[in-house]
């Protein structure tokens, strides 16, 4: 089921590396959920965002097309009160599937995603956040902070 990776970045918005825990359920078809033993909420980790899609690792193998409903919290230290913290469900498509071996015989996959169903409201806080927090990352990295070896 998995894909392979393409050469070629295909994205048309600025995307982030983060490392958010989501949870996840698979909305369609409802017969793969049930093979894949997945009737409940399946929790993965978020490892890039941006306004039109993620990515995500879990250890479930899920084929492209596959529509999954996402449950997060944005948390944004870059912002006072209640401003840093919001809840968002998005219903999303799986796009891309790579393999990623854990070892022991482990496999993990890389699942990319395109938002289908978002609030323009998440949708603008998504982007805001992405664009605050790249600036963040790329003026540190032009002062050298992540250039450093240990």
């Amino acid at each position: 089921m998995a894909g392979e990776a393409k050469g070629q970045n295909r994205r048309k918005s600025e995307r982030i590396d983060v490392a958010f825990t989501l949870v996840y359920s698979v909305e369609n078809p409802y017969a793969l959920r049930i093979s894949l033993g997945l009737a409940d909420e399946v929790d993965a980790l978020m490892v890039d965002l941006s306004d039109l899609g993620m990515a995500i690792i879990t250890k479930h193998d899920i084929p492209l097309g596959v529509g999954l409903g996402i449950r997060f919290n944005i948390i944004d230290l870059r912002l006072i009160g209640d401003q840093r913290w919001r809840k968002m469900e998005i219903t999303g498509e799986v796009t891309s599937n790579i393999v990623l071996p854990d070892g022991d015989h482990k496999v993990s996959h890389r699942i990319g995603m395109r938002f289908i169903d978002i609030s323009s409201e998440d949708k603008i806080a998504i982007s805001d956040f992405v664009k605050r927090n790249s600036l963040f990352f790329k003026e540190n990295q032009r002062r050298g902070f992540y250039n450093r070896r240990s």
